[in-house]
C-alpha cells in the first residue's frame, strides 16, 4: 500500500493547524496582521515571522516547515501521477477544440494522460464537455481507419464461368442447403457476470456518463478492465464496478 498520499494529507492538516496558531498570534499583535496572515499566507506569514522573530519564532517555524513539507510531497505526488503531462495534453486539446483543429494524436495523448492520472491518483477530474469532444474525434479517426482498411482490401474474385452455367437442378440443390443465419445484438448482463464474457465487445453506462463501446479484457469483484481503439492503436484502463450502472455484451443470435 502506498502511504505517501496519507502522509501528505497529514502534513496538510498539520500545516492548517500551524497556520491557525500563527494567525492567533498575529491577531494578538494587531488585527491587521491577523487578517494578513490568515488571508495572504505564506507571503504575509514570512513578513510577520521576520518582524516578530523573537516572540513568534516557534509558531512561524512550525508553520513554514509544515508548509514546505506538505507542498513538496504534494508536488512530488502530482509529478509521479503524471499531472504535468495531463496539463500539457489538456492545453493542446483545449486549443484544438477552440480552433476546431483538434487532431487525433492530441486527443489520444490526452485520453491516455487522463486515464493514467485518474488510475494513479484515484481522482476524477474529467471535464465532460472536453471528454465528449475527444471521444468524437477518436471515434471519427477510428471510422476513417476502418474505411481505409476496407478500401485497401482486394475485390472479391468474379464468379467462375462454370458456376454461372449451372443447370437448374444443381442450383436447386445449393439453395436447399441453407446455412444458419445470425445477427449481432447487445444483451444486458450483471456486472458480477462480466468475468464470463472476457474478450467480448461491451457497451458500458456509468453514472452521469453516456453509454460507450469497449472491449472487455478482464474483470474482478471490484473493477473491470477495458480497452478502446484510439487512432491507429488502443489503450487499456479500468472502471470500478460500483460506478457502472449498466453493461451490455455483444452476442450472436440465430434467426
Amino acid at each position: 500500500m502506498n502511504v505517501l498520499p496519507l502522509i501528505t494529507q497529514i502534513a496538510v492538516i498539520f500545516t492548517l493547524v500551524a497556520l491557525i496558531w500563527l494567525t492567533y498570534q498575529a491577531f494578538r499583535k494587531k488585527p491587521a496582521w491577523g487578517l494578513a496572515v490568515m488571508l495572504l499566507s505564506p507571503v504575509s506569514a514570512v513578513f510577520f515571522g521576520i518582524k516578530y522573530w523573537d516572540d513568534e519564532k516557534k509558531a512561524f517555524l512550525t508553520y513554514i516547515m509544515s508548509f514546505v513539507t506538505a507542498a513538496t510531497l504534494a508536488l512530488y505526488l502530482f509529478t509521479t501521477w503524471g499531472g504535468w503531462e495531463l496539463i500539457r495534453t489538456t492545453y493542446h486539446v483545449d486549443r484544438g477544440i477552440q480552433s476546431r483543429m483538434l487532431t487525433a494524436r492530441d486527443a489520444e495523448h490526452f485520453m491516455k494522460a487522463n486515464l493514467s492520472f485518474s488510475e494513479k491518483s484515484g481522482l476524477n477530474i474529467q471535464n465532460e464537455a472536453r471528454m465528449e469532444q475527444v471521444s468524437k474525434k477518436l471515434a471519427s479517426e477510428a471510422e476513417a481507419v476502418a474505411a481505409e482498411a476496407m478500401a485497401a482490401r482486394e475485390p472479391v474474385a468474379a464468379e467462375p464461368a462454370e458456376t454461372r452455367n449451372m443447370d437448374v437442378d444443381t442450383i436447386s440443390k445449393k439453395v436447399a442447403v441453407t446455412k444458419e443465419r445470425y445477427r449481432l445484438v447487445y444483451l444486458p448482463i450483471k456486472v458480477a457476470d462480466a468475468k464470463n464474457h472476457v474478450g467480448s465487445t461491451v457497451k458500458v453506462t456509468r453514472k452521469n456518463v453516456p453509454e460507450k463501446e469497449y472491449r472487455l479484457i478482464g474483470a474482478s469483484g471490484r473493477r473491470i478492465e477495458l480497452t478502446q481503439h484510439a487512432g491507429r492503436g488502443s489503450y487499456s484502463f479500468h472502471y470500478r464496478t460500483r460506478d457502472i450502472e449498466k453493461i451490455r455484451v455483444l452476442t450472436r443470435q440465430q434467426y
